[in-house]
Order: C-alpha cells, then sequence, then structure tokens
C-alpha cells in the first residue's frame, strides 16, 4: 500500500493486485491490535539479514522520520511509547484506513481476491507492442513497465502471506534464501514446563548451539526482558527476538540449549548469601517456601526439585552445598530447546529473496525493473515495530527510484 502511494506521488499509474478480499489483513494483527510502527532506537542491530549493508542503505535513505511524516500526511496522529512509535488511538485499523482511504483517493486501480499466477519479462518485440513485464492473474493478464513485489512471507498464511511470492521470484531467477519462522516461541523437552505455564518474570536469556558431545558450546545470542513459560517451553520478547538463531541451528540439525538468568540483577553470591540469611531467619519454614517473595512460588519450586531438595525439607537442614546448586540454578536456569512454533504462530519470517541480488534502491541486479520491498527480502527485524520500518522503507526507497514514466503493479 505504501508503495502504490508514494509510486502515485512520483506520477506513476499503480495497480495493485490483492490476494485477500480486502487489503491490510496481516496489517491488523500488528502490536497486539496497536500497530508499532516504528521505533526511536533504530540501531542497525535489532535487523538481521544476509546483507547488513544493504539493510543499513536502505533503513538511512528512509528512516523513522520519514515514515512518521508520510503518515502524518495520510492524517494519521502518532505518539511514543516507551519507545515505540504508534497511532495516536491505539488502534492498527486506524493505520489500515488511512492507506486505504488514499489509494481509493489517489485512484489506484485495486484487484481483490487476485491470485497471481506468474510474472514474466517481456523481450521487446520489433512491433514495439509488448514490452516491460506481464503479469498473468486468474483475473487475466496484464502488462506493466515495472513491477514490485511486496508478497510478505509464508507466517499468517491466513492473512493472504502463504509464499507465493518466492516461487515468482524463482521463477524470475532469483535466489530465494530458505524462509524459516522468526519472532516465535520456541519448545523445550524438561517435563516441568506444565508446573510453571503462565509465568511471566524478567530474566535474561541466552542460546548456545552444543557439540554433539555437549562437551563445546557456541553462543548464539542473549538478551534480557519479560520471559513468559508456556506449556510447552518459553517465550516472551527476549525469546522471540533470538528465536530465528534457533531455528536455523535446529533446521541444521544442531544441539540447542537456553540458559535463563532468573535474577539477572542479582550475582550469584549475593543470591548464596540471600538464601543463608532466609534460611537463620526462618530455620523451621519448609523449602517450598524458600523463595516466596522472590520468584513466583511455582518457580521457587521447580527449582527447589532441579536441585533434589525435597519441598517438604525444612530450611536449617539444607547444607552449603544445596545453597550453592540453588544459586547456580536461578543464575543458570538450562533448558534444552528442541522446537519453535511454525508460520502460523510466528510474528515474521527469516530468509527470503537474496540481498545480494538487488541494489540499493531494491531493483533487482537480474531483472531490470523488478523491485522486491518488505518480508519478501531476507531481513527480519525485532519485536518493537521494526519489521513495519523495514517494510515502509524498503517500499518507499523501491517506489521512489527514478523510472521513465510508465504503469506500475
Amino acid at each position: 500500500m505504501i508503495a502504490a502511494i508514494v509510486s502515485v506521488q512520483n506520477k506513476d499509474e499503480v495497480t495493485i493486485f490483492e490476494h485477500m478480499p480486502r487489503m491490510g489483513k496481516k496489517l491488523l494483527l500488528t502490536g497486539s491490535g496497536k500497530c508499532n510502527i516504528s521505533n526511536t532506537d533504530m540501531d542497525i542491530s535489532h535487523f538481521h539479514g544476509g546483507d547488513m549493508s544493504r539493510i543499513k542503505a536502505v533503513l538511512e535513505k528512509c528512516p523513522p522520520d520519514v515514515t512518521l511524516d508520510f503518515f502524518r500526511g495520510l492524517g494519521l496522529l502518532m505518539r511514543e511509547r516507551k519507545g515505540g512509535l504508534y497511532p495516536y488511538c491505539e488502534q492498527a485499523s486506524a493505520v489500515v484506513d488511512v492507506l486505504r482511504f488514499s489509494i481509493r483517493d489517489l485512484g489506484v486501480d485495486v484487484l481483490t481476491q487476485a491470485n497471481v499466477l506468474s510474472v514474466q519479462k517481456l523481450i521487446p518485440s520489433d512491433n514495439g507492442l509488448e514490452r516491460g513485464f506481464a503479469v498473468t492473474t486468474d483475473q487475466g493478464r496484464f502488462l506493466f513497465d515495472k513491477v514490485i513485489m511486496c508478497t510478505g512471507s509464508a507466517c499468517n498464511r491466513n492473512t493472504g502471506s502463504d509464499g507465493s511470492g518466492y516461487s515468482l521470484a524463482k521463477a524470475l531467477g532469483h535466489t530465494v534464501i530458505k524462509p524459516a519462522p522468526a519472532l516465535t516461541h520456541l519448545k523445550c523437552e524438561e517435563d516441568f514446563f506444565a508446573s510453571i505455564a503462565g509465568i511471566r518474570t524478567q530474566a535474561n536469556v541466552s542460546l548456545y548451539e552444543c557439540s554433539k558431545d555437549c562437551g563445546k558450546e557456541t553462543l548464539l545470542g542473549s538478551m534480557g526482558g519479560e520471559l513468559q513459560i508456556t506449556r510447552s517451553g518459553i517465550s516472551g520478547i527476549p525469546v522471540m527476538n533470538l528465536s530465528f538463531l534457533a531455528v536455523r541451528a535446529l533446521d541444521d540439525g544442531q544441539k540447542i540449549k537456553g540458559s535463563l538468568d532468573l535474577l539477572p540483577d542479582v550475582d550469584e553470591e549475593d543470591i548464596q548469601g540471600y538464601i543463608r540469611s532466609r534460611i537463620d531467619n526462618n530455620p523451621d519454614r519448609l523449602a517450598d517456601e524458600l523463595f516466596i517473595g522472590v520468584l513466583a512460588k511455582p518457580l521457587g519450586m521447580c527449582i527447589c526439585k532441579r536441585a533434589n531438595v525435597g519441598l517438604k525439607t525444612p530450611c536449617k537442614t539444607l547444607t552449603s552445598a544445596h545453597i550453592s546448586i540453588l544459586g547456580k540454578l536461578i543464575k543458570k536456569f538450562d533448558v534444552t530447546v528442541t522446537g519453535y512454533g511454525g508460520f502460523d504462530e510466528s510474528q515474521s519470517a527469516c530468509g527470503g529473496v537474496s540481498l545480494l541480488e538487488v541494489d540499493d534502491d531494491l531493483e533487482s541486479t537480474i531483472v531490470p525493473g523488478l523491485f522486491f520491498a518488505g518480508e519478501i527480502l531476507d531481513v527480519n527485524g525485532d519485536c518493537g515495530g521494526y519489521n513495519l520500518q523495514w517494510a515502509a522503507s524498503s517500499a518507499m526507497v523501491a517506489a521512489r527510484r527514478h523510472h521513465d514514466s510508465g504503469d506500475m503493479i
């Protein structure tokens, strides 16, 4: 939608082929329905992909202030909340509506429920009647001078993002890095998760790739934030932001370990001192009450069980060895990652059209006149508006590239 609006502003005639009965269905799901459009912290570390220099070049051409000016021009009032940039009304439907109304007012042709079957680069005939691209759909065949593919990835397929753009790109000669879920939850093999499901707590999450004999560990990434414990494993923003690393490693057949620091602001020695003071002050209490006031009770009980401390054990009988093990478990609560949420359970995808096959304006270096924007490219961002900012930046950069006059899909 952004690419269409900017293209018309650049005097192009534009047609949108929309897979669904109505545009913007996927956008309604973003930011828990509040639509986190961008973020004040636009450090490049929040983006991941096959060519970071290309990602950086696109974001520098269209930073958040340009995106905000674009939406203000459509009549959308914005506000900041903890760095995130949202519509003032915090309704994703408002973002969809201002885009949709602008497309209507600009006279853009929109064909809904249109299945694009192929995009073909035409070789100019002697009579010059056919040139550019032929787009074949279940509603007919159409000719265009240029094409921007903004088909999204393969996540949230019920919104129309079904991965069909990958096949279109491959047919035109492009390399597609294997798409995989990103911003998703991780599944773990331990059997205690049902007993602690639903707990949310501040934690540092680290993911490690382990050698097959588990003798060597390689840190994949680490992040702090609110950890959410589910019946099958772990979730929350830090887990989701790191999940694509685990997904890639698991798909390569690697073993993955998660290590959770459940008291990231307290060092292990202080934790052990705290446990000793609790025991000294309340020697007759039982172990299942040892961490009340520090950790959620089910989580404290789980730690005791992992330390082989019976829940009805009097605290005064705990030894220095017990205290040491309990302190270590709080700082290094290890879990074995065995799986992840699929495309329909993820918020975005990693992989896609290789960034090595487009220039800094996102025009194909294989098929001149073909552009890509958004999640179809091998780019994924962290939670917090980064994927929508990439969508906006890439759309504007692709649409603003100077062209001779002509039609555009």
